[in-house]
């Protein structure tokens, strides 16, 4: 939940400066207790954000009611962050491309004029004779998702897991950063079975640009010298 902490850090920053005046000048028996009903963040996040603005809190992690007991003069302040920190959240769509790069010519006609003019850009920084698409996937996150998984459309059985989803800047040009880590099942028996383990190809922290493609990473997978190679593709709705 750090991202969401360090997203609110400027508006703080901001707000501080637009009211310095604002100070807790009363004490523990002064203050009132107000209860608030959130919408689109949880109490435990608003408690970790705004916990400078009252004395204490009180919370139900299941449910969406938050309480606290705050000086009167700081009223004005923190439902004024409260109101910015409690928004609907964007919705971000993903389509996750695993493409197999090879040494030998087996390529296949991909019918996505955008993924082969990025497949084209990679033929000059690879040494690959073709590519030949594996599979296609769709997941749509939330702005500010700590965490999602899917099982990715392959012929492998390959699992996406993304972290700290968050948008950065305005149109035009804005960016969704994440974290990601594709991580390959290994199963000792067949595929129904429970016994694997798991090999993580690619990790690492990127961001795409809205609508463009990304190639999120390369990995060497089978064993003929093949390599897998992640492209991400992302609108924000």
């Amino acid at each position: 939940m750090m991202i969401l902490i360090l997203l609110f850090c400027f508006t703080f920053i901001v707000f501080t400066q637009e009211h310095k005046e604002a100070k807790l000048t009363s004490s523990y028996s002064e203050a009132v207790t107000k209860t608030y009903i959130l919408k689109n963040v949880s109490p435990e996040i608003a408690n970790r954000v705004l916990r400078p603005y009252f004395f204490d809190s009180s919370y139900d992690r299941n449910s969406n009611m938050f309480t606290v007991r705050i000086g009167k003069e700081m009223i004005p302040v923190f439902e004024d962050l409260l109101k910015q920190l409690d928004v609907e959240k964007r919705k971000i769509s993903l389509r996750i491309f695993t493409v197999i790069a090879s040494n030998d010519d087996r390529r296949s006609e991909i019918a996505n004029n955008d993924l082969n003019r990025v497949l084209n850009e990679l033929k000059r920084v690879l040494s690959f004779k073709s590519f030949r698409l594996d599979g296609v996937s769709s997941l749509t996150v939330n702005e500010g998702q700590n965490r999602s998984e899917l099982m990715l459309s392959s012929q492998s059985p390959l699992l996406l897991r993304l972290g700290d989803i968050s948008i950065k800047g305005d149109r035009p040009g804005r960016k969704i950063a994440f974290e990601f880590d594709l991580i390959q099942k290994i199963f000792a028996g067949n595929k129904e079975g429970s016994n694997y383990s798991t090999e993580t190809l690619i990790r690492s922290e990127s961001s795409v640009k809205e609508t463009g493609y990304f190639v999120a990473g390369v990995s060497k997978i089978g064993p003929n010298g093949d390599s897998l190679i992640l492209i991400i593709n992302a609108e924000i709705r």
